[in-house]
């Protein structure tokens, strides 16, 4: 049986390391313990694999070759130390593990280094790594100065990675998120999902300088990022230096990063070339193999009409969820299963995605769906693809009683003008009343009209 559990520690083994030049003793301290809990759960979890590693506060610090053997003896566990280049190329490889297709640069934050990596297309190009974490500079006071101001901008600006002609900045770590959850209080944001947010930078750019000055929202930092608070600051001033230089567009919230490119290094090349979005939708329908049969079938069977409806891709996961809101209350079904489907834990999705998809999903149970996720983050066009997609979901549901052999038995077929359906002549009285409403709603969903075949051949 597959075990889930995720957890996460803030030990701060950079502190002080400017002028140490050694891992923060409070902080090994508190690093040991969690290795030695994490060593518990991993043995009686019986967990087959196990990768230790560690990044940049233990790479330069002089005493990091005397941590690593500490945790060896007391944990079992024998760390791997990632360079800086590696440790650029497993944060993007974390990135594309959760945002297939992705291009820009992506920027990850940790405590004592930043890493910046050009991903085209989800190809790795290059990636270095920068001395500029906040622990690095002795940045973690709670303010910015204009001298740290000074050396991140000198480092940054001799970097080619802002000469790449990419618009959006993918960010990683989590200062940068926490950044970004603050954003989406202070707008209302109508998704708090932090995975592949997406922003203006002109949006989020006052923000901030307001951040990076401590002018503003101590509360609301308090509240949002409270063991992260000291390193807002900072983290706001360089995401600001970077946003500049760069000349993006959009800011990209990731949080995929190096831990989930650890993992993703371990996939074989067959694993890694597939859709993230693919297996989330696996595990949410794995229970029902009859929704999975139908969802699957209904996938092709809609496939006539796909140029009238959403991508291909949010069009698959839209039939293969075709069922997710069966065991929901009727009265509610519609409601409920766009939220299910907005917020659910799938990878590979945009914002903006999630809101098609869920409006989708909920106009297969009912019409005139209205919500304020979708009502703000689609488009008129994207939106009415979306419940064109759900009436023929809705359509191939009532016909077939969501059965994949019986669906067999109907094809459709659309050529702009008309929504054509021809069923099988032994089958016609799959042609109910309420399939031939379905159809009509579907058709006028879709701008057409709506024509019934009912004399198409047996095959």
């Amino acid at each position: 049986m597959n075990q889930r559990f995720n957890e996460k520690f803030l030990a701060g083994l950079g502190r002080d390391m400017q002028e140490t030049g050694k891992l923060h003793p409070e902080g090994v301290e508190q690093a040991i313990t969690a290795l030695k809990r994490f060593a518990a759960i991993t043995r009686a979890q019986k967990t087959d694999l196990v990768i230790p590693f560690a990044t940049a506060a233990v790479r330069d610090a002089a005493d990091g070759a005397d941590f690593c053997r500490r945790v060896r003896a007391e944990t079992g566990f024998e760390l791997r130390v990632l360079s800086g280049p590696e440790e650029a190329l497993i944060a993007a490889q974390g990135v594309v593990a959760g945002a297939p297709g992705i291009s820009g640069i992506v920027g990850d934050l940790g405590g004592s280094s930043l890493e910046l990596a050009h991903l085209h297309d989800a190809e790795f190009r290059e990636g270095a790594t920068f001395a500029l974490g906040p622990l690095a500079l002795n940045a973690a006071s709670g303010k910015t100065d204009k001298r740290t101001l000074s050396r991140v901008k000198k480092a940054l600006n001799k970097s080619q990675f802002f000469d790449r002609n990419e618009t959006t900045f993918i960010a990683v770590g989590g200062a940068w998120r926490a950044i970004a959850n603050i954003h989406m209080e202070l707008t209302s944001a109508p998704l708090r999902i932090l995975q592949n947010f997406a922003v203006p930078v002109a949006e989020i750019k006052p923000l901030l300088a307001e951040l990076a000055s401590g002018a503003k929202h101590a509360d609301l930092v308090q509240k949002v990022a409270k063991r992260r608070v000291a390193t807002i600051p900072y983290a706001a001033m360089a995401l600001d230096v970077i946003l500049e230089l760069g000349k993006f567009e959009t800011l990209m919230i990731s949080s995929y990063g190096v831990r989930e490119g650890i993992i993703f290094q371990e996939m074989t090349a067959e694993e890694r070339a597939s859709d993230p979005l693919d297996a989330g939708l696996d595990a949410m329908v794995a229970a029902d193999s009859h929704a999975a049969d139908f969802g699957r079938a209904l996938s092709g069977w809609v496939s006539n009409a796909a140029a009238y409806t959403l991508s291909p891709r949010l069009t698959n996961a839209a039939c293969r969820l075709v069922d997710i809101g069966a065991m929901l209350h009727p009265d509610h079904r519609a409601d409920l299963a766009f939220e299910l489907v907005a917020r659910a834990p799938l990878p590979g999705l945009l914002h903006r995605e999630r809101a098609a998809l869920a409006l989708a999903i909920a106009t297969r149970y009912t019409r005139h769906v209205q919500h304020p996720v979708s009502d703000r983050l689609l488009d008129e066009d994207t939106a009415k693809r979306a419940r064109a997609l759900g009436a023929i979901m809705r359509l191939g549901a009532n016909l077939s009683g969501r059965s994949a052999s019986l669906l067999k038995k109907a094809e459709l077929a659309c050529d702009g003008s008309r929504l054509d359906l021809y069923v099988q002549h032994s089958h016609r009285a799959l042609l109910s009343e309420t399939v031939q409403r379905r159809l009509q709603q579907a058709a006028t969903e879709l701008g057409m009209e709506a024509v019934v075949h009912a004399d198409f051949k047996d095959r």
